[in-house]
């Protein structure tokens, strides 16, 4: 790679780097900032569901933006950067507010204004796309997870130092308390403007796109109706439920970690943040054994997803058994880690599920990237949900819990994981046994669309014409965002799809090849 190439990758790493350091500081301690602000656990929910309608609202606006100018990046990136910014600032000064309602509606704001800078961050994976020779694109989409995981595990250091912190900042007769809690947010506003200025001085754009075929007028987008009508069979909406029971079951310890830690064992922000670091090196260490296992075997996706949602079921379990007050650290940090083994292995492959399904449906062929961007929604649906119903429902307050060796710290609601995770199991092996399963054909091709012209190519290996928008719609820059904005909820994007996935990846880049000869061609016959 060029030069300039290279230091564009690195700070692309820096980016990685900084907001999952954010992300380890302010998740351990929001639950004490919002009680110390008089907020309740309600509200502490739906604080952190802020975050998820952000992406719900706005995941897709920074794709159609980079597609809409000429594939420039500086822009979509500074308004990323500017309201990370704003955000953060308004979580920070929100100390200064008498604790009630008001106070805890500024930290409200300050988290949603910085959930709309943060799904901007997902441009870095469309610029690797469009910026980055296809050889290297692999290595460089593993190093951002590895920046991504090396800064969640990077977390406990810096609450160890934030918990020291006590101080004041006073501007123009105004005392602002810097806290363990607010300090995040200072941490976050320096780094977004340290990240600004980077960018305005590193980042080079990628080269022009050419010509969208995708757009043409003569291949329109499918219709909401076709949409609606995909979106409800079977094949198609089960990957989609199975992605929103993953996002909720998985979303329900992110909740559930920080107050449970306080109430049951009075753990402060650095317990908690070694336990979520702790997750996050479990997180790394399986999603790269489950990379490993999917491309040196065969096993069938829905065996995957079956053995991801059997941990949800054992692990959902132990959790409701055995998070009492009094019990053993192991008690409540082994069902966290069963769960974290969970998403590598069903994860990458309920998205294969769903890619294949997609290339099944020939009415979507010219909305792949809308069916993309529809499956992702599931997890901002289910961040967004989930929070304020373990709040109000799961989680019992102090006042429900007697504090003695047998009282548990859940309500019997807890028991939604691991029974929707059993409904998962079953619905996953009646597709798999249904005697109306759709297998993939290949496609015939009809004489009339076909082109015998290029040298040492068989008719059977040309495909019709209308495939070259599918093949374009699936390598372009917005489906590499909704691709992979879908796992940025995880704390740590997938490095690699499943054998199924790089396979008809490669086969798109070979299709397309061909189909740009072909079109050369045509050219030189005119």
């Amino acid at each position: 790679m060029e030069i300039s190439m290279m230091i564009s990758v690195a700070l692309l790493l820096m980016i990685n780097v900084t907001d999952s350091i954010t992300t380890s500081i302010v998740g351990p301690s929001l639950i004490f900032y919002v009680t110390e602000m008089g907020g309740t656990k309600e509200q502490y929910g739906m604080i952190m569901s802020s975050s998820y309608l952000s992406g719900i609202l706005f995941m897709s606006f920074y794709g159609a933006w980079v597609d809409g100018n000429g594939n420039k990046y500086r822009a979509p990136y500074a308004a990323s950067f500017a309201l990370g910014m704003a955000g953060s600032l308004v979580y920070f000064l929100a100390a200064i507010i008498p604790p009630g309602r008001v106070a805890i509606g500024a930290i409200l704001v300050g988290r949603f204004v910085t959930g709309i800078g943060s799904s901007g961050r997902t441009l870095a994976y469309s610029w690797v796309a469009t910026g980055v020779p296809r050889d290297k694109q692999r290595t460089v989409l593993t190093m951002l997870s590895m920046t991504r995981t090396l800064g969640l595990i990077m977390g406990p250091l810096l609450n160890a130092l934030i918990a020291k912190v006590d101080a004041e900042l006073v501007i123009a007769s105004v005392i602002i308390p810097i806290t363990p809690n607010n300090f995040p947010g200072l941490m976050l506003f320096v780094g977004e403007c340290l990240l600004l200025a980077s960018m305005y001085k590193f980042l080079d754009d990628p080269p022009a796109k050419t010509k969208d075929l995708s757009s043409s007028k003569e291949h329109p987008s499918a219709s909401l109706k076709v949409i609606l009508n995909a979106v409800t069979s079977f094949d198609l909406a089960l990957p989609m439920m199975i992605l929103f029971t993953l996002m909720c079951n998985y979303t329900f310890y992110t909740v559930a970690i920080p107050p449970v830690g306080s109430t049951a064992f009075g753990w402060s922000t650095v317990q908690i943040a070694n336990v979520l670091a702790a997750q996050a090196i479990v997180l790394f260490v399986s999603m790269n054994g489950s990379m490993a296992l999917s491309m040196m075997t065969e096993i069938p996706d829905s065996v995957m997803i079956i053995g991801g949602n059997i941990f949800f079921v054992v692990g959902g379990a132990m959790t409701y058994f055995s998070w009492k007050v009094g019990a053993a650290t192991w008690q409540f940090v082994m069902p966290v880690m069963l769960i974290t083994l969970a998403y590598p292995s069903m994860g990458p492959a309920n998205r294969s599920s769903f890619t294949m399904a997609l290339h099944r449906h020939p009415e979507l062929e010219n909305s792949i990237g809308i069916m993309q961007s529809i499956f992702s929604q599931m997890i901002m649906i289910g961040g967004f949900i989930t929070p304020n119903l373990v709040t109000k429902y799961v989680l019992l307050s102090p006042g429900q819990i007697a504090f003695d060796s047998s009282s548990r710290v859940l309500s019997p609601w807890a028991w939604f994981i691991p029974i929707s995770s059993l409904l998962m199991i079953a619905l996953t092996v009646y597709q798999e046994v249904k005697p109306d399963k759709i297998e993939v054909e290949e496609e015939e091709t009809p004489e009339t669309e076909t082109f015998a012209l290029l040298a040492g190519k068989t008719v059977s290996n040309i495909r019709r014409r209308s495939s070259v928008i599918t093949i374009d719609q699936s390598l372009s820059a917005r489906y590499e965002i909704n691709r992979r904005a879908s796992v940025e909820a995880f704390g740590m994007m997938n490095p690699c799809e499943t054998r199924d996935e790089i396979n008809l990846h490669e086969k798109l880049l070979r299709d397309k090849r061909e189909w740009e000869e072909i079109l050369e061609l045509d050219e030189e016959m005119d």
